[in-house]
């Protein structure tokens, strides 16, 4: 099949039935170029101008998250938009044949999300982010096809983002009309992933679906989803030492590019090596235990005591220990006055949404994060084990290694 139209355009094939219009591929004749063509059938004049209006709004729109619209016109029993062409294919074509992991599920659908919020300020909104109308770059890329047009409340906006990542995580072309049946096929499509990150993902989700979630909020839970998979392998390493091995990696490299053959006019830093390092390390190690006994010999020093009073006295004057109560979870041991503590203390991280979390599943969260936490157990009308309540609020951005508490129901009393 091929129609011309202007003597400019012809369209060679369809590709897909839309929601309002058909999905063509075609050429560009002066340009020898080929294009896709978004034909909508109408015979009305007004709806026609009405509709040409529409997309001439969102013509301006250049973000790579969407087909950007090249021409548009009318005919007499159609209207037409010529969009840009990339190598690929509609994405509900491929839907129930991908292989995104789930993490490369969260990766696409937060990248969606950030051309939506861009989208946003240029005075775009509401277009619809369900499978259908989306398109699948040979990249791995998702792009929007139709964005002059809104989409349903449950296909713009968080929510949309919310089902669209539900389809790709389920192979699913279609939406349920409860989260209960996504809750059931979603736990099935996330086996493979940790129980912690699972459960955050579909309670976040169960949030979504009920409109507790805004489209900023969301796209922060699954950027911290993402970045705890960047990291899932040293999770379960104390936070201390991963502090202490990402510093130690780039000296390792850097030591290994060293030129040789100038040996001689280096500086002598450079040629310490690993045993002057450790000679060195062991010097300052040496200071500091000089100093902290030094310290610690002044304090005894500097005890009050009365003019003639007996040593035997002073022995009485112990120091008195505070009490302490505290559900913290060491991240390692101390080591006195290390520039890795002061860094750890200077990264900035997000606090995760622990509400509604099992106790054990909103402790490790925390620990994901990097932080400490300590928690109550108090009556509530929430199911027992459940937290109801936290402090700092979910997505604060805080100091890496910030104690953040929680409190957990224990049912209701009798």
């Amino acid at each position: 099949m091929e129609k011309s139209i202007n003597q400019r355009y012809v369209l060679t094939e369809p590709i897909l039935p839309m929601l309002s219009g058909m999905l063509y591929s075609g050429k560009d004749l002066p340009l020898r170029r080929d294009v896709v063509f978004f034909v909508v059938e109408s015979t009305d004049e007004a709806a026609k101008e009405a509709y040409i209006r529409k997309l001439r709004e969102v013509a301006p729109l250049s973000d790579n998250r969407f087909l950007h619209i090249l021409d548009v016109g009318m005919e007499p029993n159609y209207i037409f938009a010529v969009l840009k062409t990339f190598d690929g294919k509609p994405f509900i074509q491929e839907l129930k044949g991908h292989r995104f992991t789930p993490e490369e599920a969260v990766s696409k659908v937060l990248e969606l999300g950030k051309g939506l919020m861009d989208a946003l300020e240029e005075g775009i909104s509401g277009c619809s982010v369900h499978a259908a109308n989306l398109w699948l770059n040979d990249d791995g890329q998702l792009k929007i096809i139709n964005y002059w047009e809104k989409g349903t409340h449950t296909q713009r906006g968080a929510q949309g983002l919310g089902c669209l990542l539900y389809q790709i995580l389920t192979r699913s072309e279609s939406i349920p009309v409860s989260f209960d049946t996504m809750e059931h096929q979603l736990r099935e499509a996330l086996a493979a992933i940790p129980h912690a990150e699972q459960e955050l993902l579909i309670s976040t989700l169960r949030r979504v679906w009920n409109d507790q979630e805004t489209l900023a909020s969301f796209m922060l839970v699954l950027q911290g989803l993402r970045q705890d998979t960047a990291v899932r392998q040293d999770v379960s390493m104390p936070v201390w030492d991963r502090q202490v091995r990402e510093k130690t990696e780039p000296e390792s490299t850097y030591e290994e590019e060293e030129p040789v053959e100038e040996e001689e006019e280096a500086p002598p830093r450079r040629s310490l090596g690993r045993t002057g390092r450790k000679l060195l390390v062991g010097t300052a190690i040496a200071c500091l235990g000089g100093a902290a006994a030094f310290v610690w010999l002044g304090k005894h020093q500097e005890e009050p005591s009365g003019k003639g009073t007996s040593p035997a006295q002073t022995e009485h004057h112990a120091p008195v220990q505070p009490p302490h109560h505290t559900y913290d979870i060491p991240a390692g041991p101390e080591v006195a006055n290390d520039p890795n503590q002061k860094q750890a203390e200077d990264e900035i991280v997000i606090v995760p949404n622990l509400i509604g979390l099992q106790n054990d599943t909103a402790g490790k969260q925390a620990i994901a994060a990097g932080l400490h936490f300590k928690f109550d157990i108090v009556a509530n009308e929430r199911e027992e084990g459940t937290v109801f309540k936290q402090e700092p609020a979910a997505h604060t951005q805080v100091p890496k290694g910030t104690e953040i508490k929680y409190w957990v129901s224990k049912g209701k009393q009798q």
